[in-house]
């Protein structure tokens, strides 16, 4: 080997450490960047030049199936989200604040009075008991309508993300592709696609292909194109119905005609705006109408068209109106004596004219068989289509709490998943502060050998030129 070899190979030498030495700094600095992947020097000679070539260390297939695992999480985590508050409201089974509880309250209130049909202080117990049993329907009402908006709203703002990420992903394509295959140029850009793809997992899950120029092109997992080089699909919502458009294209999850993906949060938010809020709503309108319609059919003193105990919004019951008919449930103001109403209307009847005997209790009892006697209610509420009001009321409660218990198993277990994934990912693409560390110090050796290479040949030529 020639001197002037020699001394090109050690100065490559030197020039290829400073390049790693600046390629292990920038590990050091961003292992605590979100989405930064750990870069690997990889040494080439050739014609006597050692050249660097800079290789981001990522896991196409891991990070695919750790953003999967975030769309699962997405999907399942909404539910709690949503519908936290309301089921707090509502109770779960057993608690003395949910409408069966305190339907069973009032049953017990109803048999009291019938025991002293007389009473004041039990007939004034029973009105205590029938407002707080219509409060608790109300309050439901008002919650679950409460959830509906949230959700709505949240599936607006998750297809707005969605629209910038996919904005943001087409405009990293245009870069991508200008800047070309320059590992060191694109490593950045490789980041920041990595971070949009990540923040795009948990709304909804997608299929990635890597094409020949460098861009990335997504697609729904039921085939839907959603960016193919600088362009992007935009998305649209309607909160109403939770029906989700890619431009023309049906993507609503879990639709049978439409092409779009089955999880993530948009995917759980399109659900319960579909399908479980509605059903929940039905289930209180339909207890509401059990108690109103029930009690309108037991009271004898009723003229036709007039309410009973229980009303909607004052007025007896009307088929046609049944939708919210939980948030507008009220107690007759026949029977409440600060609306110029009696409580012996209670016994008697809400209808009643005039006061009947103090001992008859037909009126009660019959009010009292209404509780006892089976019902039947809508197939669509998902419950039982004949119970007894007091059971479908528990089967109402107990249904809704097991959506939200079902829902946090399957977020648990896809957060079991995505925490596995997420670690296989770190020990590929995070960056261990302290092995860098050490690269560190073999940097630093190959440094002073390729330096004493260079003296050497200084040396060598000092020499030449001296016997000349």
């Amino acid at each position: 080997m020639s001197i002037s070899s020699a001394f090109n190979i050690a100065r490559s030498g030197l020039s290829t450490t400073e390049g790693r030495a600046n390629l292990v700094a920038g590990n050091i600095a961003n292992a605590q960047t979100e989405g930064y992947a750990r870069r690997e020097a990889v040494q080439v000679t050739e014609n006597n030049s050692v050249d660097l070539r800079v290789a981001r260390q990522v896991d196409e297939n891991l990070a695919g199936m750790s953003r999967g695992a975030s769309a699962q999480l997405g999907a399942a985590s909404v539910t709690s989200e949503v519908l936290g508050s309301y089921l707090l409201t509502l109770g779960e089974p057993g608690d003395e604040v949910s409408p069966a509880a305190r339907l069973a309250e009032f049953q017990a209130g109803l048999d009291l009075l019938a025991n002293n049909p007389s009473d004041p202080a039990a007939q004034n117990d029973l009105l205590s008991r029938s407002e707080t049993l219509v409060s608790s329907i109300n309050q439901a009402a008002v919650a679950l309508e409460a959830s509906r908006v949230q959700a709505g709203d949240s599936f607006v703002l998750g297809v707005s993300e969605v629209n910038g990420a996919l904005a943001d992903i087409a405009q990293l394509n245009e870069r991508l592709r200008l800047a070309g295959t320059d590992g060191t140029g694109t490593a950045g850009l490789m980041d920041e696609m990595n971070r949009r793809l990540d923040a795009l997992g948990s709304q909804m899950d997608f299929q990635s292909r890597w094409e020949s120029d460098g861009s990335l092109t997504l697609h729904t997992t039921g085939g839907t194109e959603l960016v193919h080089g600088d362009t992007a699909v935009k998305l649209s919502a309607n909160r109403e119905t939770g029906a989700l458009m890619a431009g023309t294209i049906d993507i609503t999850p879990r639709s049978a005609t439409a092409r779009g993906s089955d999880s993530g949060r948009l995917a759980g938010l399109s659900g319960l705006i579909a399908g479980d809020l509605p059903k929940m709503k039905l289930q209180l309108d339909e207890f509401a109408r059990g108690l109103v319609q029930s009690f309108e059919a037991a009271d004898a003193s009723l003229g036709a068209g007039q309410p009973g105990l229980f009303t909607d919004a004052g007025g007896a019951f009307d088929a046609a109106q049944l939708d919210g008919l939980a948030g507008r449930l009220s107690i007759n103001s026949s029977v409440q004596p600060d609306k110029g109403g009696a409580l012996w209307r209670l016994r008697d009847g809400a209808g009643a004219a005039t006061q009947g005997e103090p001992g008859d209790t037909t009126q009660l009892n019959a009010f009292v068989d209404v509780l006892e006697t089976g019902l039947t209610f809508d197939a669509a509420t998902g419950l039982s289509t004949t119970a007894r009001l007091g059971d479908f009321a528990a089967d109402m409660v107990s249904h809704q709490n097991v959506l939200r218990v079902g829902a946090d198993a399957q977020a648990e277990t896809a957060r079991v998943r995505l925490v596995t994934f997420e670690d296989n990912r770190s020990s590929i693409e995070g960056v261990n502060v302290d092995t860098e560390l050490q690269k560190l110090l073999e940097i630093e050796q190959a440094y002073g050998a390729n330096s004493q290479v260079l003296s050497s040949l200084s040396d060598m030529l000092d020499t030449l030129l001296a016997s000349v």
